[in-house]
């Protein structure tokens, strides 16, 4: 488990740098305005914190709790799927649009994860989809509309 922590903090803390790094490039704050790049920043930096914890606590770790993970169990395979899900909705996304593609993978993870009925799942998806389209769109004023569809 502390080769695995190792792995994890050290992709974790050079994700947080590479965001930073960007983040660093956005326009600054004007008159107390927050510019775009603050959230990134801040984000990220609890990221990094996050990840020299899980470091740190993995070195002062005694030998006794270190314990072997067997990376073929069930739950890790479900993890391997989830991420598999993320990254083909993180690239179709762009390409078809938010409100089918989360639709999409909100249905297919809600059956996955929660074992109710297709209709709920459905049901669910688009609602969902649909309500942070129109909280981001409407409310926020962040315009989502990209891809063949909306």
């Amino acid at each position: 488990m502390k080769k695995a922590n190792f792995i994890v903090s050290g992709v974790f803390a050079a994700f947080a740098i590479v965001i930073i790094a960007i983040s660093l490039g956005y326009p600054p704050s004007n008159h107390g305005v927050p510019g775009p790049g603050m959230f990134p920043i801040l984000i990220a930096g609890l990221i990094l914190i996050s990840a020299l914890t899980l470091a740190l606590l993995t070195l002062r770790m005694p030998k006794e709790k270190d314990t072997e993970i067997d990376l073929k169990s069930k739950n890790v395979l479900n993890v391997y799927i989830t991420m598999a899900g993320l990254i083909v909705y993180a690239i179709t996304f762009p390409l078809i649009g938010f409100i089918v593609t989360s639709s999409i993978m909100l249905t297919l993870y809600i059956k996955w994860f929660g074992k109710r009925s297709w209709w709920k799942c459905i049901l669910i998806g688009v609602l969902f989809s649909i309500g942070i389209f129109l909280l981001f769109g409407s409310v926020l004023n962040v315009p989502m509309r990209f891809g063949l569809l909306i």
